[in-house]
């Protein structure tokens, strides 16, 4: 018969081969929920206030637009600036998409916020006042932004609303 071996006895003081896991210090490090923001979803959220904005936009414009006689020379000039909203609503979706975003469907209140206000130049200074808020929201973005193509769209968008702006601003220093 085998004599058992003897039962091992730890020593008193046992050392571990590694530290001790701190991993519930650091939210969101191996991919659990935590308050650490997502700058995915971050960029994503920044880009559908854009999209939703340039869609009411370029709602808006259209409704202004058809107003006017087919003649008048304000209706070419706010049909160039919505046909530049809704090209930017677009590329911003697509672009949205592309990054892995899901793209919102929704329109900006301010569709609703320029046709409660009165009067074309009232309206039209309203719509100015959107467009620059619109470049200040892209210049927020862009350090956000690490993709290239993404940037290009931005930095397009950023200057054709500074050329609406600039549009807008001569037709209104016109009417008077």
């Amino acid at each position: 018969m085998k004599d058992k071996p003897a039962a091992r006895t730890p020593p008193a003081e046992t050392g571990f081969s590694s530290p001790p896991c701190y991993a519930a210090e650091f939210p969101g490090h191996f991919g659990e929920a935590g308050d650490v923001p997502d700058a995915a979803a971050e960029l994503t959220a920044r880009l559908n206030a854009l999209l939703e904005a340039e869609r009411a936009g370029a709602r808006v414009l259209a409704v202004l637009r058809d107003s006017l006689d087919s003649r008048s020379p304000v209706r070419g000039l706010l049909d160039q600036v919505q046909r530049d909203e809704g090209a930017n609503a677009v590329v911003l979706y697509k672009t949205i998409r592309r990054l892995g975003g899901e793209a919102s469907h929704e329109t900006g209140a301010f569709f609703q916020k320029t046709l409660a206000i009165d009067g074309l130049t009232e309206r039209l200074r309203f719509v100015n006042k959107g467009q620059a808020w619109v470049v200040r929201k892209i210049d927020e973005v862009l350090p956000l932004v690490d993709d290239d193509a993404a940037r290009a769209v931005l930095e397009n968008m950023r200057r054709s609303h500074l050329d609406n702006i600039a549009t807008c601003d001569a037709l209104l220093a016109e009417e008077g």
